[in-house]
């Protein structure tokens, strides 16, 4: 797989892992007002595994959209 479709398919997954993050952090809230502190904090909890993961991709993905000349060869 090249470079490119690589950098696209993984912005793409990072893309929709950060949407579904930001609807967790959602339903983690709504559970919270509803007065289940317990079932938020485990859903919050859950979340940061994916924060914590978010350095990694988006180093990876940059260092992916560099573009790297081909060697040279004497």
């Amino acid at each position: 797989m090249a470079d490119k479709e690589l950098t696209t398919l993984l912005s793409l997954i990072n893309h929709r892992q950060d949407r579904l993050a930001s609807a967790c952090k959602e339903i983690a809230d709504w559970i919270d007002r509803q007065g289940d502190v317990p079932v938020a904090g485990k859903i919050r909890d859950s979340l940061k595994a994916v924060e914590a993961d978010e350095v990694l991709v988006k180093k990876t993905l940059t260092s992916l959209n560099v573009e790297r000349p081909l060697p040279r060869f004497r």
